[in-house]
């Protein structure tokens, strides 16, 4: 899963993309990117993340441990 997320996060940032990065902070995405950046997850993994849901993603392991559960 960390794979396919980072390869996600890479096409908006020149960061490099831990699990420990920060997305706004370390990568430097804004709240445009993420919205963008949850449409694609949404897509590729045939989910869907809800609002509220958004504001507890604060590093790359958030998202992958969010995903995982999402995903199953």
């Amino acid at each position: 899963m960390f794979e396919s997320v980072k390869g996600i996060l890479e096409k908006y940032t020149e960061s490099e993309v831990r699990e420990d990065s920060s997305l706004m902070g370390d990568l430097g995405l804004t709240s445009f990117d993420l919205a963008v950046i949850v449409s694609e997850f949404e897509e590729k993994f045939s989910i869907s993340v809800e609002d509220r849901d958004v504001v507890g993603l604060v590093t790359v392991k958030d998202v992958v441990e969010y995903l995982e559960k999402k995903v199953g």
